[in-house]
């Protein structure tokens, strides 16, 4: 007779991983605490309970890229600083003439110069938030063809037909509408800021920061009414499931003559199987949402931490609108890192439902 480990390595050997083990290698491009493990060597580790990597040199490796992206974005602030020492000295050159217009002139050229390099800085930043929830969208579409099968597999007829369509439903809405409304509007009160440091009046200071506050309350309301719904449809559900296994206990038990006891406990054993392939495989999956984000979430603080660093040197020696807007340049990024995490967060909250559902076996 078949071991529980010899079972659960059939039944994992027999699956089709390959576009997991694709997103895996994706996710370690940038730096990977696993070594040289693969996807399935992985979920076998979490399977038997050994530690897959230590903390230790999670956080090695965290520090370590958070100093690479500080040491490489320094060249951003040595530039913002230089330029804005140049706009001081024309802008005292211009009081000193009486307003001159060559001076004023160069103020408004070094000013441009800011823009386009703050602009610059942050399309980079824009650019690496978009592709990070695109590969967390790629990866739980990836995985929800593995786990729901699995699910259904185990028992949980009701939750894979119904969570399935839903889940999918709600991360193909949820990216829609982040890369077409959320986050173009966050590029766009990027841009009212950086304009409105030209001049020393605020025209469209304020409309850029409520525009960043609703993306940022539509982002938080769609995770919330998402996760939420997504919640309640996995309570009701494996309700559902439960009476339904019951039910299949009490005929398995009574209507199979003679060998009917054996024949449940026997199912139930295999069922059990794919319980614990499931939830490795789903906490597999976590572990690379959570690898997907931490990398770009180092990138977007240091690069937000520059802009507040700049702001704060520019601050004595600038006018106090270019100082004010860098500020808020570095708080538009750091709303990035939000919106980030808010996506991931949701991801997380999914999977975690997942593996929440069926954690017994089918004949409990």
């Amino acid at each position: 007779m078949l071991s529980i480990e010899s079972m659960i390595n059939e039944q994992l050997s027999s699956m089709d991983m390959k576009e997991i083990e694709e997103l895996f290698d994706l996710a370690a491009k940038n730096g990977s605490v696993f070594g040289d493990a693969s996807p399935r060597e992985i979920i076998w580790s979490i399977l038997r309970g050994e530690p897959i990597f230590s903390f230790q040199d999670i956080i090695e490796a965290v520090t370590g890229h958070f100093l690479q992206e500080i040491h490489g974005s320094i060249i951003l602030g040595v530039q913002l600083v230089v330029i804005c020492i140049i706009i001081g000295l024309l802008k005292n050159l211009a009081d000193s003439f009486s307003q001159d217009t060559v001076s004023n002139l160069g103020v408004i050229v070094c000013s441009c110069c800011v823009i386009a390099l703050c602009l610059k800085s942050f399309m980079d930043i824009y650019h690496v938030c978009r592709e990070a929830v695109d590969t967390m969208t790629v990866t739980m579409q990836a995985l929800l063809p593995i786990l729901v099968p699995l699910l259904i597999t185990m028992g949980g007829f009701a939750s894979g037909g119904v969570l399935n369509p839903f889940i999918v439903t709600a991360i193909t809405l949820f990216n829609s509408v982040l890369q077409r409304i959320i986050m173009p509007a966050v590029y766009i009160a990027c841009v009212f800021i950086l304009v409105n440091s030209i001049s020393e009046k605020d025209y469209v200071k304020k409309l850029a920061l409520l525009i960043r506050a609703v993306a940022v309350s539509v982002m938080g309301l769609m995770v919330t009414m998402f996760s939420g719904l997504t919640l309640i449809q996995g309570i009701v559900t494996r309700t559902a499931d439960g009476m339904l296994a019951k039910t299949a206990k009490y005929s398995v038990d009574n209507f199979v003559p003679i060998v009917g006891s054996f024949a449940a406990d026997s199912l139930d054993l295999i069922l059990s199987c794919a319980t614990i392939i499931k939830n490795g495989i789903g906490i597999f999956g976590l572990i690379i949402i959570l690898t997907l984000l931490i990398i770009p979430m180092v990138k977007i603080l240091a690069v937000a931490l520059i802009f507040k660093v700049s702001a704060v040197i520019i601050e004595p020696i600038a006018n106090k609108t270019i100082s004010d807007s860098l500020n808020e340049v570095g708080n538009t990024v750091i709303t990035l890192a939000i919106i980030l995490l808010l996506a991931a967060m949701m991801f997380i909250i999914f999977l975690s439902i997942i593996i929440g559902i069926g954690g017994g076996s089918l004949f409990k």
